[in-house]
């Protein structure tokens, strides 16, 4: 019968270090020390060990978010979150209704947790009096609606269709010509040779006298009359309807200008019988005709 032994780690640290590297000295760590008598050797083997280990944490792992999953689901159904009540700040206007009645419909029966606010505020962007709208969820069941309006700064008088505009000459409102101006636009400033159609569709030649006619009413906004035409049918040549006579404005700043007519309005009104125009193009001075 034949004995193997293995040497000790006694054994082992007592052969002098020079012997250790040599020949037949086994460096080799008895079993017992590898853990309670198993002996893990080889590639595969230690594959088995992970594996007998990870499995077991990746069944709880599993468990768990399929766990999560159907409590989320859960509460994302639950009538608790269902859309009760849309909640406004900053609207007056007559096409509120119109516009709340789109943003409940579109979230009708819905779950406060599934609501697109990005969607639902490019929805209400499209309602021409709507300038910027804040939309937030109040939970369990409230949705804040913040509206800012536009608001109009002119009449125009076209051809066919007159209509009021903001100061973005964005189209809020449109009647045929002809027709009376509805009473809250009454007293608001009137605009000829402006499109309204055009200035929806960006023709730049409507933007520009549009801009133009816009920079008169700035710098008239201090003594404007209600109901004040203006002739914006050459953006270089904007005219003002005042006191029975037009003024010319012309190219320049506009400011100045309206201070200068001014400065001299009582004298021409004393001084000047059936005046037809007060022509203020030329630098420094007011020529009345």
């Amino acid at each position: 019968m034949m004995y193997r032994y293995h040497r000790s780690r006694g054994d082992l640290n007592s052969v002098p270090a020079q012997k250790r590297g040599q020949k037949g000295v086994s460096k080799l760590r008895p079993a017992r020390a590898r853990g309670k008598g198993v002996l893990w050797a080889g590639p595969g083997a230690r594959v088995a060990k992970v594996l007998l280990y990870a499995l077991p944490l990746a069944g709880v792992a599993g468990a768990g978010l399929w766990g999560w999953y159907a409590l989320m689901n859960g509460v994302r159904h639950s009538s608790l979150f269902t859309l009760q009540e849309v909640r406004t700040v900053g609207w007056e206007r007559a096409a509120k209704l119109k516009a709340l009645e789109r943003l409940r419909y579109s979230s009708s029966g819905s779950s406060l947790l599934d609501l697109d606010l990005v969607s639902l505020k490019g929805s209400l962007l499209g309602e021409p009096w709507i300038r910027d709208v804040n939309l937030r969820k109040e939970y369990p069941d409230t949705l804040s609606v913040r509206v800012t309006e536009r608001r109009p700064v002119a009449v125009l008088a076209g051809r066919q269709i007159e209509a009021i505009v903001d100061d973005t000459g964005t189209v809020l409102e449109e009647w045929p010509n002809g027709a009376q101006t509805p009473n809250p636009w009454s007293h608001l400033p009137v605009i000829h040779g402006v499109e309204a159609s055009s200035l929806r569709d960006g023709d730049s030649a409507a933007v520009q006298r549009f801009g133009a006619a816009l920079d008169v009413l700035r710098a008239a906004s201090s003594s404007a009359e209600p109901g004040m035409d203006l002739d914006a049918g050459q953006w270089d040549d904007v005219r003002v309807r005042r006191n029975g006579y037009w003024i010319r404005f012309g190219e320049g700043s506009i400011d100045e200008k309206w201070r200068r007519f001014l400065s001299v309005e009582n004298e021409i009104e004393r001084r000047h019988e059936g005046v037809q125009e007060v022509d203020l193009r030329f630098p420094a001075q007011v020529v009345v005709r």
